[in-house]
């Protein structure tokens, strides 16, 4: 018995001992002051300015106005005869600018001493609104989803064009590369009118088994759209849209920005801006979300089966 507790003995003198030296260090550590906790620095201010009061942009306007946590002023475009006075409004307050809409960016990237956001802006390359105290957020929904999507509905899609303006590098490099990753060749055409668009979709037509319509308005307008839908409806060719209104018109499917999306993503941008003297980061980041719809119509037409996993995708006017 005396031999067991000799040996029960040293093991509880430990124990002990280590609740005393952790007592210990409790006390001592609330001798010392917690480091002081350094609270977020607060939102800079803001402005927002608008091309126009068309629903995309107001929606943009009104999705920041529920996410950013202190009022801001925002101005509308009118008459190029307002610029200057609007102009010299900006350039007095100490606030962040953002710019939604080519008109709006173009004014933006003239003003003195701002970092400047840019949203909406389809052609920003070709206006040269990058800058380092300028930079923006895509305008167009997230190309991989839009070729998945449209792989899934379409299996044996196996190449499909796109026809645009000049200066669009870096939407063709993120676009090659989600072709690329769902076996699908993608032919670029450049075109310099709504015209010259119509003519080289004609040219390519018997190439492809698709188009993949972006909004370009340098070579869109309301009548070539009308023509290359009626067009490819006729030749059983597969059309990729930028807006639920085309579906009606024979597009197969159609992917769309979020006003939400396109909020979140300025805001990320804004906070960036806060944190240094210019905005940091790539030229333009993209958008996280793609709204995306299926003409069953057209889908029936074309003999496209609509897979289980797209059923929620189906358009319903």
């Amino acid at each position: 018995m005396q031999q067991r507790n000799q040996h029960i003995f040293p093991r509880w003198r430990e124990w002990r001992t280590g609740c005393l030296l952790i007592s210990l260090c409790a006390a001592l550590a609330g001798c010392f002051p917690s480091p002081p906790v350094t609270p977020p620095a607060p939102a800079p201010g803001l402005i927002v300015l608008l091309s126009d009061g068309t629903p995309a942009f107001a929606g943009v306007q009104r999705e920041i106005t529920k996410k950013y946590p202190r009022q801001f002023a925002t101005y509308t475009l009118g008459e190029e005869s307002t610029y200057p006075a609007l102009r010299k409004k900006i350039e007095s307050a100490n606030d962040v600018v953002v710019a939604v809409g080519l008109p709006a960016a173009q004014l933006a990237r003239g003003l003195s001493g701002k970092k400047v956001i840019f949203c909406q802006v389809f052609n920003y390359e070709e206006a040269e609104l990058v800058t380092p105290w300028m930079k923006g957020v895509a305008a167009t929904a997230p190309v991989s989803e839009q070729f998945r999507v449209w792989k899934t509905l379409s299996p044996r899609l196996t190449r499909i064009g796109v026809i645009t303006g000049k200066d669009l590098q870096e939407l063709m490099e993120k676009a090659q590369a989600a072709a690329r990753e769902n076996k699908i060749r993608l032919d670029h055409v450049e075109a310099r009118s709504d015209k010259e668009m119509l003519y080289a979709y004609k040219q390519i037509s018997s190439k492809i088994q698709g188009l993949w319509l972006v909004p370009d308005n340098r070579v869109l307008s309301g009548d070539v759209i009308r023509d290359i839908m009626a067009y490819s409806v006729r030749e059983g060719k597969q059309v990729a849209v930028f807006g639920q209104e085309l579906l009606s018109l024979g597009g197969l499917i159609s992917a769309e920005t979020s006003s939400a999306d396109i909020a979140e993503q300025v805001l990320t941008r804004v906070r960036q801006a806060q944190e240094t003297s210019g905005v940091p980061g790539a030229p333009v980041i993209p958008l996280t979300r793609a709204v995306i719809k299926i003409n069953a119509v057209m889908a029936k037409r074309l003999n496209l089966k609509i897979p289980g996993t797209l059923r929620g995708m189906v358009y319903a006017p």
